[in-house]
């Protein structure tokens, strides 16, 4: 897993990849459930997509 990058939102899964969708766009895949995050602009963008949670929640 690339350090920087927060666990799979859905499965919690750590091996994760940046890959380029487009010429100059990326996006996080998770190597564990497939989920695929938003792209971004290169691996800067996408891991700050993949990064960016709405909320977060405690479920204790």
């Amino acid at each position: 897993m690339n350090e920087d990058l927060k666990p799979c939102p859905f499965c919690g899964g750590t091996d994760l990849e940046i890959l380029e969708i487009d010429e100059g766009f990326c996006a996080v895949a998770c190597e564990t459930c497939d989920a695929f995050g938003p792209m971004g602009m290169g691996h800067d963008g996408a891991r700050q997509e993949w990064n960016h949670r709405v909320v977060e929640v405690d479920p204790y």
